[in-house]
C-alpha cells in the first residue's frame, strides 16, 4: 500500500503540472490573439492607405459619405466622408473590419504652376523702378513691362526685367474661381442660421473626427484670452475683433468685418463681406486664409489690408462676380511678406519692401508711397515664385488641374 504522504505528494505535483500547463495554454492564446490583432491592424492600416490614395485620385468626387468594399469580398470596408473646410477639401476616412476601426482626417491641396504674376490686360503697361525683382513666369498685358524712373531712383536690375521666367500675354479678366465653393462661403456669411448656440467657452478643442461645432458670436465680439482649436466654425453678423491674446488653430471665422490686433499669431481661415483689417506685426501660419467676397449686403469697397511687418503663410483672395466702380482691394504694408498666393478681382496695393514668395493675380497695381499713389507701378517690391516652399499646396478655390496631395494631417 502507498503511504498517505506519497499520495499527497502526487497530488501536489499534479497540481503544479496543471498550473504550468494552463499557463502555457493561456500564454499561447495571448500570443495568438496579439498576432491576430497585429494582422488586423496591418490590414486596417493598408485599407486606410488605400483610402487616402482613393481620396486624392478622385478630384471631382461628390461630397458626403460613401462606403467602399475595397476588394469585393465584403470583408474590407472603407467609409470616406468628403466635405469643404473653408476653401480646402477635407477627407475623413474610417477603415473597419467587423468591430475593429481606424480613422484618419486630412486636408487636401494641389500642386501649382510656376507663374509668379498674372496682371489683367487693361491696355496699360507694368512699370518697375528701384530694387524691384520679379522671379518666375509672368502673364502681362500686351503693352508689356518697362523700366521707369520714380521716387528719385531708376530700375537697378539691368537689362533683366523678369528673372528666371518667361513672359506671356494675359487676358482682360483673371482666371475664374470655383463659383460653387464661393456660393457656399457666401451662404455662411449671410448668417441664415440664427439658431446656433452662443460661444461661451474660453477654451475648446474639437477633433476633425467628430462633428463640426458651430457657434454664433455676440454683437461686436472680441476674441480675447480664448484658446480654440480644430473643427470649429464661428459666425457673426457684426464686427469681430481678434486680440493678440487669442489662440486660434485651424478654425474658421465668418463676419461682415474682421479686425486682427497687433501681435496676434495663429492659423485660421477668416472670411468677410466688407473688410479684413490686419494690424502691424501679425503672423499667420500655414495654411491660413483671408477672403472677402462682395455680396448683396456689401455697401463699401470690400478690402483686405495688411499692416507693416506682417508675415502671412497661405492664401489671400478677394472676389466680386461683376466688376464695379469700387473694385475689391488687397493692400500690403511696408516690409510685409506673403508666402503663398494673392488673388484680387480688383486692385493690389503694395508699399516699399512688400514681398510675395509665390503667385500674384490682380487687375491693377497701386503703389503707395509717402508722396503719391502710382497705378501699375512697382517700386522696391519683390515677387518670387521660386522662393516659395516646395511643400506649399494650393486650394480647390482656383480650379487647378494639378494633382492632389495631402496638405495637412488633422487630429
Amino acid at each position: 500500500m502507498l503511504k498517505a504522504g506519497a499520495l499527497y505528494f502526487a497530488i501536489v505535483i499534479a497540481f503544479f503540472i496543471a498550473i504550468v500547463s494552463a499557463s502555457l495554454i493561456m500564454l499561447a492564446a495571448h500570443y495568438r490573439n496579439s498576432y491576430l490583432k497585429e494582422i488586423r491592424y496591418t490590414r486596417l492600416l493598408n485599407n486606410l492607405n488605400s483610402g487616402v490614395e482613393y481620396a486624392l485620385a478622385n478630384k471631382d468626387a461628390a461630397e458626403g459619405k460613401q462606403t467602399l468594399d475595397l476588394f469585393g469580398d465584403e470583408l474590407d470596408s472603407l467609409e470616406l466622408d468628403r466635405k469643404n473646410w473653408g476653401i480646402f477639401d477635407l477627407a475623413i476616412l474610417k477603415s473597419f473590419v467587423k468591430q475593429d476601426t481606424l480613422k484618419r482626417a486630412f486636408l487636401i491641396g494641389n500642386l501649382t504652376d510656376s507663374t509668379a504674376l498674372y496682371l489683367s490686360d487693361e491696355d496699360r503697361p507694368l512699370s518697375i523702378s528701384g530694387h524691384t525683382r520679379i522671379t518666375g513666369n509672368v502673364e502681362l498685358p500686351k503693352s508689356g513691362i518697362r523700366q521707369s524712373y520714380a521716387e528719385g531712383k531708376p530700375y537697378d536690375g539691368g537689362k533683366e526685367l523678369i528673372f528666371a521666367g518667361k513672359i506671356g500675354n494675359s487676358t482682360r479678366t483673371l482666371k475664374a474661381l470655383n463659383e460653387k465653393l464661393l456660393e457656399r462661403l457666401k451662404q455662411v456669411l449671410a448668417n441664415q442660421d440664427r439658431k446656433l448656440p452662443l460661444l461661451q467657452q474660453n477654451e475648446l478643442k474639437v477633433s476633425f473626427l467628430d462633428s463640426t461645432r458651430k457657434f454664433q458670436l455676440p454683437q461686436i465680439a472680441n476674441l480675447a484670452d480664448v484658446k480654440l482649436e480644430g473643427n470649429i466654425i464661428l459666425v457673426s453678423d457684426s464686427l469681430v475683433t481678434i486680440s493678440a491674446t487669442a489662440q486660434l488653430n485651424g478654425i474658421q471665422v465668418y463676419a461682415p468685418l474682421i479686425k486682427v490686433e497687433e501681435g496676434f499669431k495663429g492659423n485660421c481661415q477668416l472670411f468677410a463681406i466688407d473688410s479684413i483689417l490686419v494690424a502691424n506685426n501679425v503672423e499667420f501660419k500655414y495654411p491660413s486664409v483671408l477672403g472677402v467676397m462682395r455680396t448683396k449686403k456689401s455697401v463699401v469697397q470690400p478690402q483686405i489690408v495688411l499692416g507693416d511687418h506682417v508675415n502671412f503663410d497661405g492664401i489671400i483672395f478677394s472676389h466680386e462676380k461683376e466688376r464695379t466702380a469700387l473694385q475689391t482691394l488687397i493692400g500690403l504694408g511696408k516690409d510685409t511678406r506673403v508666402q503663398g498666393e494673392i488673388y484680387s478681382t480688383g486692385l493690389l496695393r503694395v508699399e516699399k519692401g512688400s514681398k510675395v514668395n509665390g503667385k500674384v493675380s490682380c487687375n491693377r497695381f497701386l503703389m503707395k508711397t509717402p508722396l503719391t499713389l502710382y497705378e501699375n507701378f512697382l517700386i522696391d517690391v519683390a515677387f518670387n515664385r521660386k522662393a516659395r516652399s516646395r511643400y506649399y499646396l494650393s486650394a480647390k478655390l482656383f480650379n487647378a488641374q494639378q494633382p492632389n496631395q495631402i496638405l495637412k494631417w488633422l487630429n
